[in-house]
Formats: C-alpha cells, sequence, structure tokens
C-alpha cells in the first residue's frame, strides 16, 4: 500500500505544476507593480489563462501521436487527459493571487502583497522539491538539496525583479 507521501507527490507533483509556479513567478517579477496591484493581477491571470489554454491544446494535440495511423482521432479522450494534465498550471497561481486580492483590498499595503506573492511561489517550489524528492531510504540532505534546487527557479524570478526594477 501507498504511503501518504507517495500518493501525494505522485497526484500532486507534475511538470505543469513547476513550469506553472515559475511562470507565475516570472510573470509577477517582470510586471511593474508602481501601476498598481490590479495590473500585476491582470497581468498574471491572463497570461495563466493564456499559457493553461496553450497546455491544454499541446496536449491534445501531442495525445494524437501515441495511435497508429489505423486508430481513429480521439479527440475527446485527448481534451480530458490534457485537462486533467494541465490543471497544474492553474493550480500554481492560486496562491500568489490570493494575496494579489488581499492586496486589492486594501487589507495589506499593494507592495507587500506583491512581495508576499513572489516569495510564496518560492516557499511553494520549495515544498514542491521537498514531496518530490521524498521517500522510503532518501536520506534528508538529499531531499533538502533537490527542495533547495526547485526553490533557486523561484529565487531566480525574485532576482530578476530585482535586475529589472
Amino acid at each position: 500500500m501507498a504511503s501518504f507521501s507517495d500518493r501525494l507527490r505522485r497526484s500532486l507533483i507534475s511538470p505543469e505544476l513547476i513550469s506553472g509556479t515559475v511562470l507565475v513567478s516570472v510573470v509577477i517579477a517582470v510586471a511593474d507593480e508602481s501601476n498598481g496591484i490590479l495590473d500585476v493581477f491582470a497581468i498574471t491571470v491572463l497570461t495563466v489563462v493564456v499559457f493553461w489554454v496553450t497546455e491544454v491544446f499541446v496536449h491534445t494535440v501531442a495525445a494524437q501521436r501515441r495511435r497508429s495511423d489505423q486508430e481513429p482521432v480521439g479527440v475527446r479522450r485527448s481534451l480530458q487527459v490534457a485537462l486533467h494534465e494541465a490543471r497544474g498550471l492553474l493550480f500554481a497561481a492560486i496562491p500568489p493571487l490570493v494575496f494579489i486580492i488581499v492586496g486589492l483590498f486594501g487589507v495589506r499595503e499593494g507592495a507587500v502583497a506583491y512581495w508576499v506573492a513572489l516569495w510564496t511561489e518560492v516557499v511553494i517550489l520549495l515544498v514542491i522539491g521537498w514531496i518530490a524528492f521524498g521517500g522510503r531510504r532518501i536520506r534528508w540532505y538529499w531531499r533538502l538539496c533537490g527542495a533547495c534546487a526547485t526553490a533557486a527557479l523561484g529565487f531566480l524570478a525574485v532576482l530578476l525583479k530585482i535586475l529589472i526594477h
């Protein structure tokens, strides 16, 4: 029987979640928060939607490579699988957007919400790495190295922010 961490790793960790988290980090990093947190929110949402639609389309089309010329095109099934596979990209946007929405409604200052959203993505990548590199007989220091390496992708977005603005 699979352990909880094994089930969590297999159901949660996906290339789309990781690349989506990095994508959202970069979008937030390059967005100009001086125009207001609403602009950051709109740019992030629109970018995620465009990339999610693209991801669904790519998965749907790429699924056709697995069939032989004699098999019919199974667009409906390919689309179902694509929607399932691409969900990680949407999940990646939820935590930072929550903080940005909090900043929109003035619960926290917009600049604070902006930076919290950006650093949240780094923490999410750290957790993703920690989960991904877990398992039996995995030494804690290798797991920590994997988590830090994954988080470094988000940290690169923070450095990008610092360098651009």
